[in-house]
């Protein structure tokens, strides 16, 4: 049987990589920029939140670009767009020229999310989704551990300009080898054999109709699936994950600093500590759920209580972590939550198996868009607290009741209907996928 899907995997898996090791940037560099400018917590707060401006609505378009283009261009596209415009940060010279190119940026950056969804939907069966999309967003959590270093040395040898002129070129080069080793589907891909497509294909739901062209799907039959129960409960959970997570991504490092008198010099081992603990929450969490699905025949539920465990943990340790009066506890306290944050990291593997094929995209671009909201609010308002407090406290344990409020949400609104033997739900999803309904309206 030929491998070729672990040749794209391995391919998403850099892009993730070098996604959040562009976006980290900024964060990391900050204790250098604002020992140039000066920014109040509150702008510098502004210019963090810019880039999820244009990241947040960009991952929903995202998601229609991929179902309507397909992985390889959308990939291709979205690639280039990021990897241009992150180098224009080092022109920027006040809080609007920051702001502007940092919206440029997350304009390239937004369809990255849906998209990798979309390619772990086509290329791999619906059993090993959260694995693969698990071991591929791994690259999230490696890129900031390889890149924290790197861009701190940068800013402390050559000046924090420099670091995003050289963060540029390794997207460019990722374009080039995608664009030659990718295709769309299995079927479209010469080195694809019979085995493999079968494997990949075995627990794959047929499209509605598979005679209309690429991205002629029916509008009603979309906003009826973005209504439906179980696709609210994603988002506002995958809302309360990602306020933990940019609170995190962007104002951590300044934290240290700020609140536990790190020397900037330091932040190169201790700010990527943390992200050792999500890259092994983000491995351990997808083995663990589709061990959990094999042993159960569900894809549902399984993932649904990952998330809902995860996020409780996530509370209990994020919130204390800066009252603690020893940095050792408390780092070890954020790293505990960063690792359960990221374990809980199934949200786009349960709407691949909750949603039609010909809808994955874009519903992953909604509910991504959803959970980038936080993305807009976090850096703002953590920002707002810490300049009105003086403290980062009140921060850390907004953060800890969202990620509760999330895990309520799930536990709540996702609750497994049992449909009748012989339902659409029964006969057309399968056995394994019974425990959440998709109702397909009439055309």
């Amino acid at each position: 049987m030929s491998k070729v899907r672990y040749r794209l995997f391995a391919l998403n898996f850099l892009a993730c990589l070098i996604n959040y090791g562009d976006r980290t940037a900024l964060s990391v560099a900050a204790p250098f920029i604002l020992a140039e400018y000066h920014f109040s917590p509150a702008v510098w707060g502004l210019i963090l939140s810019a880039f999820f401006w244009t990241y947040s609505p960009f991952a929903l378009l995202g998601g229609f670009m991929v179902d309507r283009i397909g992985v390889r261009r959308a990939y291709t596209a979205c690639m280039l767009a990021w990897s241009l415009t992150i180098p224009l940060t080092a022109g920027a010279w006040n809080a609007a020229t920051f702001i502007a190119v940092r919206m440029l940026f997350g304009m390239g950056e937004g369809p990255q999310a849906p998209i990798s969804a979309k390619l772990t939907a086509d290329w791999f069966p619906r059993r090993q989704t959260s694995t693969m999309l698990n071991l591929a967003q791994a690259g999230t959590t490696v890129g900031p551990i390889i890149a924290t270093p790197f861009v701190v040395w940068i800013c402390a040898t050559l000046g924090w300009r420099p670091a995003f002129l050289m963060l540029s070129s390794l997207g460019v080069l990722w374009c080039a080898v995608w664009w030659f080793t990718a295709r769309d589907r299995p079927a479209d891909h010469p080195g694809v054999d019979a085995a493999e497509h079968a494997y990949i294909t075995a627990d794959h739901t047929p499209a509605t109709d598979r005679s209309r062209p690429t991205g002629r799907t029916s509008h009603a039959e979309f906003w009826n699936l973005v209504r439906q129960r179980h696709v609210i409960a994603l988002a506002i959970a995958f809302f309360a994950y990602s306020w933990v997570l940019f609170m995190f991504l962007t104002w951590y490092p300044q934290y240290l600093v700020d609140a536990r008198g790190m020397d900037k010099s330091d932040l190169a081992g201790t700010a990527t500590i943390p992200w050792v603990a999500a890259t092994a929450g983000l491995v351990l969490g997808g083995f663990t759920a589709d061990r959990l699905i094999k042993k159960s025949a569900n894809l549902i539920t399984p993932r649904k209580w990952m998330i809902v465990v995860s996020l409780v943990m996530v509370a209990a340790c994020f919130g204390p972590s800066p009252a603690v009066r020893s940095p050792t506890v408390g780092l070890l306290l954020v790293c505990v939550a960063i690792f359960f944050l990221f374990a809980s990291y199934h949200y786009q593997a349960l709407i691949i198996a909750t949603v039609p094929p010909e809808y994955t995209g874009r519903l992953a671009g909604v509910v991504q868009m959803c959970s980038t909201l936080a993305g807009i609010l976090a850096p703002i308002v953590t920002g707002a607290i810490v300049e009105t407090t003086g403290s980062y406290t009140s921060a850390f344990i907004l953060g800890a009741a969202l990620a509760l409020a999330g895990a309520v949400a799930l536990a709540t609104l996702v609750r497994p209907p049992a449909p009748a033997s012989g339902s659409p739900e029964t006969t057309t999803r399968g056995k394994a996928d019974h425990a959440v309904s998709v109702p397909r309206p009439h055309h």
